[in-house]
């Protein structure tokens, strides 16, 4: 896990709109230690952004499906953000188990994947909130984040 902005003092007592004050808890499933780095690097942006380190954002990883399932029955997240082709257990199976798991299912999620319009396809018809297509842009990541979260509305 790594912890990416602190609560800390605000000045002027307000939270930017739409912020949940209780912070955020963010799950990134993925494999690849490149695209790991540019998630967590779009994720630290926001805390230090439109949070400005006034709430929380805390980032955790897992490496596939199977870890990712075991983090979500110990932890509540606020996002999830999965790869959809990896080992162990993929993507889609991740999205169908999430899915079906009421505790789980209302959990926002955002494939992340370089699969053509099939994946995207069965992606959305598992339950996929928002499908990107790898590679993605910085500010593509930013902005899905934020409009999921609800921050800045």
């Amino acid at each position: 896990m790594d912890s990416l902005s602190a609560a800390g003092p605000h000045s002027d007592g307000q939270l930017p709109a739409g912020v949940n004050p209780e912070g955020y808890r963010v799950l990134i499933v993925e494999d690849n230690p490149h695209i790991i780095e540019m998630y967590a690097y779009v994720l630290k942006k926001l805390a230090s952004g439109e949070l400005a380190g006034k709430v929380p954002l805390e980032v955790h990883f897992a490496p596939d499906g199977h870890h990712a399932l075991a983090l979500l029955h110990e932890q509540r997240f606020s996002l999830v953000m999965t790869d959809l082709y990896m080992p162990v257990m993929d993507g889609f199976a991740l999205v169908e188990r999430i899915r079906e798991e009421e505790k789980l299912k209302t959990i926002p999620i955002i494939a992340i994947s370089a699969g053509g319009k099939e994946a995207q396809d069965r992606a959305m018809q598992l339950g996929v909130d928002i499908f990107l297509r790898k590679p993605v842009r910085f500010v593509e990541v930013l902005e899905t984040v934020k409009q999921l979260l609800r921050i800045g509305k």
